[in-house]
């Protein structure tokens, strides 16, 4: 066989044939795993079927139907990928077409089979076509979705994670896309300089259940506090990364969000950055200026000190202020008991605050981070 013209009476008489060749088509169907038991009714499958297959046939026969086809083609892989039908199963019930189409044409040829041997190809490149818009268009489909859902997703993160929001119904939506039970405690961990692969490895590593989250750059993940063992919750405290107390309920989220962000900053290898060891640098930043004032009056004249004297005085307290021993102040810094003591007694005359006194403790540490922090410098 050389032309079309010798298989256009076939082509013809299966056209004529078309709603048989169609109902023995979705018959098979049928017994594909991933349409016994879809939402795709025999009736959207019949007419698919033979719309699919009248187009196959007319571009066999050489009528140009190419751009009708792939628009065609495209819409059944969008409906499918909607009606969540497995990509792999609707590609093998598209390559289907070429056996129907075969033995339909041999069935109306004159020698059968033998011969239609020419026209395999031009059989094989319709249905090739046709398989290839389909796949285009059923991932297109779920490319699409996928971006609306995860547009929507945002929005409802964002909302969590928004201190302005107190909808509990927006919140609720939140956890539902996010995968978090409605009600219960947790705990916001902020990535500090780790990779995104990283933190996500180590905090699969105890808590594989664990909420992982990206947004605006920042890795961080949402973990149920109560479903934290105590092993667990003692590897969390190695990750560096900023570390929240834990939430009671969805509406204080965004608060630890909030929180855990900027202790991540200052997050260490192998030891995360907690509130119990970091209140003082948060309380800097938030005091903003009031802070700024406090410190630039009371430590105005420890400022003024020779900078040498000025860093051995500040460098004492601050040891001092994190071991409560004047013994392990000294041997931190290699000199005798008796220097500790001074120093700690002149920032008492200084500044009017005893290290010794829990309260002026805690006036002093907070000092000491703004200051640290270049707030009262401007810096």
């Amino acid at each position: 066989m050389h032309n079309r013209r010798q298989i256009q009476p076939a082509i013809t008489a299966c056209l004529a044939d078309l709603d048989p060749i169609a109902a023995a088509y979705v018959r098979q169907v049928r017994t594909l795993t991933g349409y016994a038991d879809s939402i795709v009714d025999d009736d959207d499958l019949h007419r698919t079927a033979r719309t699919t297959l009248r187009l196959l046939f007319e571009m066999i026969r050489g009528e140009d139907r190419l751009a009708e086809l792939q628009e065609y083609s495209e819409r059944i892989g969008r409906r499918r990928a909607l009606q969540q039908v497995p990509l792999e199963s609707l590609l093998r019930a598209v390559r289907m077409d070429f056996p129907f189409i075969w033995e339909a044409l041999s069935a109306h040829t004159d020698g059968g089979a033998a011969a239609l041997s020419e026209a395999v190809t031009w059989i094989w490149s319709a249905v090739e076509r046709h398989t290839t818009n389909v796949q285009a268009g059923y991932l297109d489909e779920i490319s699409r979705v996928n971006a609306e859902l995860e547009l929507e997703r945002t929005f409802l993160l964002r909302q969590l994670l928004s201190e302005d929001t107190s909808d509990p119904q927006l919140h609720s939506q939140a956890a539902a896309a996010l995968g978090l039970p409605a009600d219960g405690e947790y705990l916001v961990v902020v990535s500090g300089d780790l990779h995104p692969n990283e933190f996500g490895r180590l905090i699969r590593s105890f808590s594989p259940d664990a909420v992982l989250l990206r947004l605006e750059g920042v890795e961080f993940a949402i973990l149920v506090a109560d479903a934290l063992s105590p092993k667990a919750e003692e590897q969390l405290l190695t990750i560096p990364a900023g570390v929240s107390v834990p939430a009671d309920g969805l509406s204080e989220v965004a608060g630890m969000w909030r929180l855990a962000t900027e202790l991540s900053a200052w997050a260490e290898p192998g030891r995360a950055a907690t509130l119990e060891r970091h209140w003082d640098k948060i309380a800097a930043h938030r005091l903003g200026a009031i802070g700024v004032a406090f410190a630039r009056r009371t430590l105005a004249p420890v400022s003024s000190l020779p900078p040498r004297d000025r860093q051995a005085v500040t460098d004492t307290l601050s040891i001092y202020l994190d071991t409560g021993s004047i013994a392990e102040t000294a041997a931190r810094l290699y000199c005798h008991r008796n220097t500790v003591i001074n120093r700690l007694a002149r920032i008492t005359s200084s500044t009017g605050l005893d290290p010794a006194v829990p309260r002026d403790a805690g006036a002093l540490r907070l000092l000491l981070a703004v200051d640290a922090a270049g707030l009262a410098r401007g810096e």
